[in-house]
């Protein structure tokens, strides 16, 4: 931030940055940095300066890689975009540009890593086919990091202005427009924190996004001001002292009063069991038997604890299309594919169902197995896994010829709760838990908690388990609904409506460790009264609008 860099003119960087050389009104701070000429060119890049930049691109991807949920090292979202933030300061649109979107790369292709396993371990690719695909994979979503940062820098340089306002709205407008392959929400680095993450039942977890940033602006414009000029920016300190102290203070307001409102809700005890299976156990015939089996022992155990109602992982029910799915019954007591032996409680599981009348291909199903055996409400996964599951635009049975470990399903079309006894329950299987509009979506069909059932031993014991959870907790939040996982081989949890990790279990690896023992808990979940709903259930993306809105006005307003 002490570069001695100057445009074109020749002039003094600090011109450059959206300000004239500050007068002495100015240095006493009455003045912000923002009331300023624009800026006319960015200086071409010494050889030091480009270094400089390249150790602040791999700063600031250090940064967001240790404040995952796996390092938790959270407090680095206070501070870890100011090397983003410098260095798209004065640059060019397309120097921004091409920085952020090194930063970006750099942060997905370390913290994604898991990618690299799962394609290496079950797609059979080679060395070069895995870092190829993985590198492609971090370059597009690595331009999460470059528009905003070229979009920033273009309104600086046309208007003159300081990031402290841009950058926030940049970035939540990003986050909000742009298309993920996998979501990479920042917000995943307070996963753990959820006095910060309360602000996400206002717009949803773009809003989180908007508060780091504001934040991290706040504290690098008045750094900035200081080293460079030695001037108190009294405006950016006030928006970094007002925003670091005035989110938590709101996400203690908020979690209490959610706290309450849990605490009238009447409560269902809910089992969770987590088959500690692997992919390899699941396709054999032999083992086939001994998952069921061990999957009906531990929902015994857990209904002898109370539980009232039993949950099951993603396909988790190990027979594939054995079950029809509309007018069903539970086969016979002596049938060895019988799903409840042991256990009378009502169970929501997963599985894989087929009509041949309909699709050649199957669907990936929640289904729930009433009291007296008979088969209820039904779902079928709308978002199936890109290239796992489906592969778009190509024909699907030459696909599965090339890649003969991908499958593919048949999309559901319509979220669709799960009526158990009194209550809905709003199924998520795999990754929709981290797909937040959709996740309302599901909420608005008037459920109480929400259930995931998930089948992450793809991915052995890597980062993805621990990411995989961090984004679901926002779902919490933004709908103020519980929510229950089981995932075959780990972390099962419960999540409460303020965020907070009640239980997780330990991620195992079946697949090279071998078929372990299964595991469970039972916990008592709030019904939510299903009218309720916080302003992002009400009015969804109204929030990033008016950041994208807000965003376009501060670019098209020239200061003189």
């Amino acid at each position: 931030m002490t570069s001695d860099e100057r445009d074109d003119k020749g002039e003094p960087e600090g011109e450059a940055s959206g300000g004239s050389k500050p007068s002495e009104e100015a240095s006493e701070g009455s003045k912000p940095s923002e009331e300023a000429k624009p800026s006319e060119a960015a200086p071409r890049l010494s050889r030091k300066d480009l270094l400089l930049r390249l150790g602040a691109s791999v700063l600031c991807a250090a940064c967001m890689v240790q404040g995952s949920p796996d390092a938790s090292l959270w407090w680095l979202g206070l501070v870890g975009w100011i090397p983003w933030l410098w260095l798209i300061d004065r640059s060019s649109p397309k120097q921004a540009f091409w920085f952020g979107w090194l930063t970006g790369t750099i942060t997905v292709f370390w913290g994604f890593i898991w990618l690299s396993e799962l394609l290496s371990r079950f797609a059979d690719f080679g060395t070069f086919g895995t870092f190829g695909t993985h590198l492609l994979f971090s370059a597009f979503q690595g331009l999460q990091w470059a528009i905003p940062a070229a979009v920033l820098a273009a309104i600086q340089r046309r208007t003159g202005r300081s990031l402290l306002w841009i950058a926030p709205l940049a970035w939540c407008a990003g986050e909000a427009l742009l298309p993920h392959v996998f979501p990479s929400y920042l917000a995943l680095m307070w996963c753990w924190q959820p006095v910060w993450l309360q602000t996400a039942e206002l717009g949803g977890v773009c809003t989180v996004g908007l508060v780091m940033l504001l934040i991290n602006s706040g504290l690098y414009v008045t750094l900035s001001a200081w080293f460079r000029e030695r001037r108190l920016d009294r405006r950016a300190l006030a928006v970094f002292v007002a925003s670091i102290v005035g989110v938590p203070l709101y996400g203690t307001i908020r979690i209490a009063q959610v706290d309450a409102l849990a605490e009238a809700s009447p409560k269902v005890k809910v089992g969770v069991v987590q088959g500690n299976f692997g992919i390899t156990q699941w396709t054999h015939p032999r083992y086939k038997r001994v998952i069921l089996n061990r999957l009906q022992e531990e929902s015994a155990r857990l209904e002898e604890q109370g539980a009232e109602v039993i949950l099951w992982g993603e396909t988790a029910y190990p027979f594939s299309r054995a079950l029809p799915r509309r007018n069903a019954q539970d086969f016979p007591e002596r049938h060895p594919r019988r799903v409840r032996r042991g256990f009378t409680a009502p169970l929501i599981f997963g599985l894989v169902t087929a009509d041949t009348k309909a699709s050649q291909f199957p669907w990936n199903t929640a289904m729930v197995l009433e009291a007296d055996g008979s088969v209820g409400d039904i779902y079928d996964k709308n978002y199936p896994l890109a290239f796992g599951e489906y592969i778009p635009i190509v024909d699907p049975e030459w696909y599965l010829e090339q890649v003969p470990s991908a499958s593919y399903i048949n999309p559901g079309t319509v979220p669709q709760a799960l009526k158990v006894g009194d209550f809905s329950y709003g199924p998520l299987i795999c990754y929709e838990d981290i797909l937040p509009r959709f996740a309302r979506d599901m909420a608005n069909e008037g459920i109480s908690a929400f259930v995931n059932l998930t089948n992450d031993s793809w991915f052995g014991k890597t980062k993805e388990q621990n990411q995989h959870l961090g984004l679901a907790v926002l779902r919490t939040i933004e709908n103020r609904r519980s929510l229950l996982r089981a995932v075959n081989a780990g972390p099962s949890a419960y999540v409460d409506p303020v965020g907070r990790l009640e239980v997780v279990t330990e991620v195992t690896d079946p697949d090279a460790e071998g078929l372990q023992d299964p595991t469970g808990f039972v916990v008592e979940v709030p019904m939510i009264d299903p009218e309720y709903r916080t302003p992002y259930a009400r009015f969804g993306e109204s929030l990033n609008v008016l950041a994208l809105l807000g965003l376009i006005l501060l670019g098209r307003r020239r200061r003189a």
